[in-house]
């Protein structure tokens, strides 16, 4: 951890000399809730070009907010440069709500996640999920919802913050938690509590789409799907989508869960022991293999390592196509 630290340290000194002394605006904030630097933000179909915020500070915003009665809560946490109207948010909100009624609760730390201030954004992420544990205990203490109508999905730094709710959650354990990507740097040795496992929810999903950089490699959750060997996304190796390689196959992430809400083939993966398995091309897809639905629709009871491919481009679902490709190749 020590040396993660360091190499954190000295990432940060570099970027900051890059950035034109930018590091000058990074900060810890005070471990304390509520939080000024941590805000949240409720859509429904109804408010979804303005939304109404949830402040911790005056709680009667959240006694009075619209929410739409009945339904289930959705909470999206954004990474590292991000904020309420960046990734995950901006693909997977709509396709909620254009898939039905939602309520979508999207976070915004961005104070404390901004460039080139990495180290000092994990170091900020316990506050974030302490200050979104208070939220959930007071509507769940207030009967607004109960641990089962709630889904935390969370993208890169968001996917392990989804991780340490349940830390400070009075209410009970969460029951449902999507991690996107979940981040790698400073993560791989971090201790337990510090970072996205299985024990966080009584369900934990984890989509891995960029293993080799942004993206941690290891299992994090009770399933674990692997696209494209979470490797290398197709169509991410050229230039046509505005954005480095690294960025593109670390984003599809949360672009692959959002097709998944409406997808009317779906994102299937078959069973592997383990990823080393399959790159080495040992696991191919066979009428004994174990077949399973990945996304907003992935059943509770799901365990194991599923491995899977996509399209080059929208809709990137194949369905259980497992006949293009059993084992993993380079994209062109």
């Amino acid at each position: 951890m020590l040396q993660e630290c360091a190499v954190g340290v000295l990432l940060g000194l570099s970027f900051a000399v890059a950035a034109d002394w930018n590091f000058l605006k990074c900060f810890e904030t005070e471990k304390r809730c509520p939080n000024e630097n941590v805000t949240f933000w409720l859509y429904t179909r109804d408010t979804q070009n303005n939304p109404t915020e949830l402040s911790l500070f005056h709680t009667d915003t959240i006694d009075r907010a619209p929410f739409a009665a009945g339904r289930p809560l959705i909470v999206l946490i954004h990474g590292y440069t991000g904020h309420r109207n960046y990734a995950p948010n901006t693909s997977i909100r709509p396709a909620y709500l254009d898939y039905g009624e939602f309520n979508i609760v999207s976070l915004d730390y961005n104070p404390l996640a901004l460039e080139p201030c990495y180290y000092q954004a994990v170091r900020n992420l316990p506050t974030v999920a302490n200050c979104t544990a208070l939220l959930l205990d007071y509507m769940i203490e207030r009967r607004m919802f109960t641990l089962n109508d709630i889904h935390v999905v969370g993208f890169s730094l968001g996917g392990q913050t989804s991780g340490m709710i349940g830390n400070y959650l009075k209410a009970g354990k969460l029951k449902r938690v999507t991690g996107l990507d979940p981040a790698k740097p400073l993560f791989i040795t971090a201790p337990s509590e510090f970072k996205l496992d299985q024990s966080d929810a009584e369900f934990v999903q984890v989509i891995h789409t960029d293993v080799f950089a942004r993206g941690i490699l290891h299992p994090s959750g009770h399933t674990d799907f692997y696209i494209n060997g979470g490797v290398e996304q197709p169509g991410c190796s050229n230039q046509t989508t505005g954005q480095t390689t690294g960025e593109c196959n670390h984003n599809r992430a949360p672009e692959y869960y959002a097709e998944s809400i409406a997808s009317e083939v779906g994102f299937y993966g078959y069973r592997c022991a383990h990823w080393y398995l399959y790159m080495l091309g040992l696991c191919r897809f066979n009428e004994q293999s174990t077949v399973a639905l990945m996304g907003a629709h992935t059943p509770n009871t799901t365990r194991g390592l599923y491995f899977l491919n996509s399209n080059v481009q929208s809709p990137f679902a194949q369905g259980r196509n497992f006949s293009l490709r059993d084992e993993y190749v380079i994209p062109a």
